[in-house]
């Protein structure tokens, strides 16, 4: 089978968000004999991707930096060009599937599918694109965001397969965007379970914080869309009960500069921004820490979405305060690896944290138990090789126009 698997983001070396399922679909997609293409953003170049990934060919498209203060205006100018040459590259090599990151990628699957109407199209979908971006209130953005829920819209009920995440995000489908549910599969994110595992990182934590008792960690792109600011307003909270707490920022993004205002206020003393670290080392920085911090609002986006935070912090045998949202909790019950809060509550959210601190023994069990949920359920190379099974069994029921049985992705 001959797949061209698409992501708009910098694929090589893995730069986070979607970047570590695709790689792993890639992967399971060679492992099972298929040949296989890549088109996404390499940090490297075009010769050096390719013999990384192991396949067949790739296009390097243009790439914008999620850390970029300007990327909202540089996407209008790149997304389009990817799209094209998206369309172009499924034109030349006419793929029995393409299977695409996201609705931007899926848009130019579909538009590639024209002149290649033999082209299966799968839509790997792990987030609402233009629902997520509705935090950035800007007037230049209204027409934009308006354009952009068209173009999702269409993608997602034009696509022959979608996969995605989680339960919520199939209803959210269903009852937002009219797609029938037979035509969704879930395949959960996961993580590398031999990259983040439990490990020895006293050095770093002394190094780094020497005068903290405890360590609350946040990792990734920091974003406003993601509401960090609660995190810094629970802050004062926790530190009135576990006065050596010290929180860890580790990566960038947008919100940064505010966060650090605000922080100044609480005493920066109380705080460590890392600025962007290369994946290895985010697994040296939650051993170091005590408790992973996941925020989200709750909006439609995040109500359906997850994030790779909370399988990384349990990977290392951490235990994670999550905001009580439908896709988080499914992933795993209140009180067995994780505790969660109230979206957007500060008070809520530094209960959470402290209920965590005040209990070794408890926090220890907790990690315990999200090191042995991942490895058993969520593992990045299983998760990655039941979606190759669901895009083979697609691509065998297009040419014999049977119906896929899928129990695999209704977990």
């Amino acid at each position: 089978m001959r797949v061209v698997v698409a992501i708009f983001e910098q694929l090589v070396p893995i730069s986070g968000g979607g970047t570590p399922r695709t790689w792993h679909i890639v992967r399971a997609l060679l492992k099972r004999g298929h040949e296989v293409y890549v088109a996404a953003s390499f940090g490297v170049d075009a010769a050096a991707a390719r013999s990384q990934l192991g396949c067949a060919g790739v296009l390097a498209l243009p790439h914008v930096s999620r850390l970029d203060s300007h990327k909202m205006r540089k996407y209008l100018f790149v997304y389009p060009w990817n799209i094209l040459r998206l369309a172009l590259y499924v034109w030349r090599l006419k793929p029995d599937v393409i299977v695409s990151h996201n609705t931007v990628a899926g848009f130019g699957a579909l538009l590639g599918r024209i002149a290649s109407p033999g082209t299966l199209a799968v839509l790997d979908l792990t987030d609402l694109l233009f629902e997520y971006l509705e935090s950035y209130d800007r007037a230049w953005m209204r027409p934009v965001l308006a354009l952009g829920r068209a173009l999702e819209r269409h993608t997602i009920r034009n696509s022959d397969r979608v996969i995605t995440i989680s339960e919520a995000m199939r209803t959210i489908l269903a009852q937002n965007h009219g797609v029938d549910s037979d035509k969704v599969d879930i395949v959960h994110d996961g993580v590398d379970c031999e990259l983040f595992e439990p490990r020895d990182a006293r050095a770093l934590r002394a190094q780094t914080s020497p005068q903290a008792k405890h360590i609350c960690i946040l990792h990734g792109v920091i974003d406003p869309q993601d509401d960090p600011l609660v995190l810094i307003e629970a802050a004062p909270h926790v530190l009135a009960r576990f006065p050596d707490t010290v929180f860890w920022w580790v990566g960038d993004g947008a919100a940064v500069p505010q966060l650090k205002q605000r922080a100044a206020r609480v005493g920066m003393e109380s705080f460590y921004f890392s600025g962007w670290v290369q994946q290895e080392m985010v697994t040296e920085y939650i051993n170091a820490s005590d408790v992973g911090i996941v925020v989200l609002p709750d909006t439609l986006s995040a109500r359906g979405r997850v994030t790779l935070k909370e399988f990384e912090y349990w990977a290392c045998g951490k235990p994670a305060v999550l905001p009580r949202l439908p896709a988080l909790q499914e992933m795993v019950p209140d009180g067995v690896a994780s505790l969660f809060f109230t979206p957007g509550d500060a008070a809520s959210l530094a209960e959470a944290i402290c209920t965590l601190l005040a209990d070794d023994a408890g926090r220890q069990e907790m990690g315990t138990n999200g090191r042995r949920m991942v490895v058993e359920r969520f593992d990045w190379p299983v998760l990655a090789d039941h979606l190759a099974k669901l895009c083979e069994q697609y691509a065998s029921s297009a040419r014999t126009g049977s119906t896929v049985h899928t129990p695999v992705g209704r977990n």
